[in-house]
């Protein structure tokens, strides 16, 4: 079993440091929006991606997931049909929602979830190309990680992110430009990416062999997911347009410049879900399967505990630091820092989704997801109606914490049932209850002083100090550490 959590372990290595150093680059757009945008175009920047994120569930009809359950080991001339399928499929799909987009632009720009006033038209026009150069290559990006190319994964994730960021630098600070710059560097980047998968993916085009008898079962897997998905999105983005609706762009830009500063988790919550699905997926008929599975969400916990007390105790020092056009992020919207915590714990909850949710995968009963993630965007939407206008920005990001928890809750009574598994509950409550008392102790403290960093830096430490004392991090756990980092 510890060679196997070993080699998730080094999968989701290789995955994170491409994304660590990916969101780095990224993070960078955080203070470099805050320091050459006004809150309320941060806040139509969030609103535009936020319908992008919506938009896209369509472009591929659940045909994603399909790809990776239908992809078999060693069986080249299977997974050759399956690859063409998925492909073509999404390039299909695609391009009926793109038009739709580039004809009614004007229209659209000028909705009550967008509320573009300047050249709204023209800015909805090129965002539309965003989602659909980023379906063009869901399908490849996922044969290079049901293969287990992290290393190519990770280079063409970063082409991407590179030109991303570069270009926002280029059209914002050299050219000036606005939200418009923002989003033209979006759909560039994009083109980019797909134009280096293209000769790769010419061989879709070399018939329709297997394609009429793929696409069948391959959409009837994979159409149940759509509606999970759609309720992932809306518990992820639907604050944006709601904040927007209930107050002002100003207001989300706020929301959204600081919501983004709890980044180190939502990262590590992604890395650990790109090696988590092919790794269950390819051991779920190993004899120790339960017993690994059930290990890794008491280790994933303890994770994600140090990643959350290291940012919330040390973010409020790094937005002081200089950076071009000010300090690293505008003093105007230091104010939110305080909603960092909250939307971490709702990562949490989500990274919890995403170990649970492996049962249903397994055993092919998928269309129980959309009962779990249409319970999250049920509880995210009607939590942030009723507390944005008691709290502000703050109810949205508890909102989040609601709407995850009760995904879990409501996926764990069906997997439970479908593919039982033994949690250590014990030892992932004693995680989230010393990582709670240990950051409210340190928050007590004055902030920013020279005792609150101090103060910190031993409440890390005690952490996984008290966590070994009390049995949750074992002698083993230890050992595949060690020996991941010898690695």
């Amino acid at each position: 079993m510890h060679s196997k959590i070993r080699s998730l372990a080094t999968d989701t290595v290789v995955y994170g440091v491409s994304t660590v150093l990916g969101r780095f680059l990224t993070f960078f757009l955080t203070p470099l929006y805050s320091n050459f945008l006004s809150a309320s175009e941060i806040g139509d920047v969030a609103a535009i991606y936020a319908m992008i994120a919506f938009i896209s569930i369509v472009y591929s009809l659940g045909l994603e997931p399909a790809f990776m359950r239908f992809w078999k080991k060693d069986d080249e001339g299977n997974n050759t049909n399956v690859f063409r399928t998925a492909f073509l499929g999404v390039a299909v799909l695609s391009l009926v929602p793109t038009a739709f987009i580039m004809l009614f632009a004007p229209i659209i720009s000028t909705s009550a979830v967008l509320q573009l006033e300047d050249a709204g038209g023209s800015i909805v026009r090129i965002a539309a190309l965003i989602p659909f150069f980023d379906a063009l290559v869901l399908i490849p990006f996922l044969k290079l990680r049901i293969q287990r190319k992290p290393g190519q994964f990770a280079l063409m994730r970063l082409l991407s992110i590179v030109v991303n960021v570069v270009l926002n630098g280029l059209f914002l600070i050299g050219f000036g430009m606005h939200t418009q710059g923002v989003v033209l560097a979006g759909a560039f980047s994009s083109a980019v990416t797909f134009l280096f998968f293209a000769p790769s993916v010419r061989t879709a085009f070399s018939g329709l062999t297997g394609f009429i008898a793929l696409i069948k079962p391959m959409l009837k897997y994979g159409l149940p997911t759509v509606p999970a998905s759609l309720s992932s999105i809306i518990v992820q983005v639907a604050d944006r347009p709601i904040l927007l609706m209930l107050t002002s762009s100003a207001t989300v830009g706020m929301y959204q410049t600081n919501f983004r500063l709890a980044l180190p988790l939502m990262m590590f919550v992604t890395v650990f879900e790109y090696a988590w699905k092919p790794f269950y997926l390819t051991h779920r008929e190993d004899a120790d399967a339960k017993e690994t599975f059930a290990r890794i969400l008491t280790l994933f916990t303890v994770a994600c505990g140090v990643i959350f007390l290291v940012t919330s105790f040390f973010m409020p020092y790094l937005v002081r630091l200089p950076f071009v056009g000010g300090r690293f992020i505008n003093p105007h919207f230091w104010p939110g820092l305080h909603i960092i915590p909250i939307v971490m714990l709702a990562y949490f909850f989500n990274g919890v989704f995403i170990n649970v949710a492996a049962g249903l995968h397994i055993s092919m009963k998928t269309i129980w997801l959309p009962v779990a993630t249409g319970a999250a965007a049920l509880l995210n939407v009607a939590a942030t109606i009723l507390l944005v206008p008691q709290i502000d920005y703050v109810g949205a990001a508890w909102a989040k914490v609601v709407a995850y928890i009760g995904s879990v809750l409501v996926l764990f009574y069906f997997a439970q049932h479908i593919y039982p598994m033994k949690y250590n509950f014990k030892h992932i409550a004693i995680a989230v209850v010393t990582c709670g008392v240990l950051y409210l102790l340190v928050d007590l403290l004055p902030k920013p002083s020279t005792g609150h960093i101090i103060a910190g830096a031993l409440a890390i430490v005690g952490y996984g100090v008290l966590l070994v004392v009390a049995g949750v991090i074992g002698k083993s756990t230890i050992r595949s550490l060690t020996g991941l980092l010898q690695r």
